[in-house]
This record gives structure tokens, sequence and C-alpha cells, in this order.
């Protein structure tokens, strides 16, 4: 998912749908704003969220690191 970001945290819709998506027993991979409360924070704050972020130095290995996470959480 592209993005959790401010704008998309204006639409009541999109952030039911969002947290529906969170309490399902999938995996899911999605982009979050680094500053932003309401759900921003919301997400953050979730248990079963794992964040990481994304530099320069790192961008590179993140698709490997995402698709072995994938794969373990099946």
């Amino acid at each position: 998912m592209d993005e959790i970001g401010k704008m998309e945290c204006l639409s009541p819709a999109f952030v039911e749908a969002t947290r529906g998506l969170l309490d399902a027993d999938v995996p899911l991979v999605a982009t979050v704003g680094q500053r932003g409360g309401g759900f921003i924070a919301e997400v953050k704050r979730r248990r079963d969220v794992t964040l990481w972020e994304i530099t320069r130095a790192n961008r590179d290995a993140m698709p490997a690191r995402v698709q072995a996470w994938i794969a373990g959480a099946r």
C-alpha cells in the first residue's frame, strides 16, 4: 500500500478500509509518513506493526528484505 499519509488520512473511508486490512490475518506492506498524528500515529503504535526506515544506504536491499518478511509471515 502506498501510502498511509496525511492527505489519505483525511478520508474516513480510507482510514476504515486500512484498519480492516491491518486487522486482517494477512501480511500488509505499506509506506507510512514519518510525521503525523491521528491515524498515522495509531498505525505506528500497533503491536503487530514492524517499522523499517528506508534510507539511501538501505533502499536497494529493501525489496529482498520485504520479500523475506512476507515469506516468513505466511
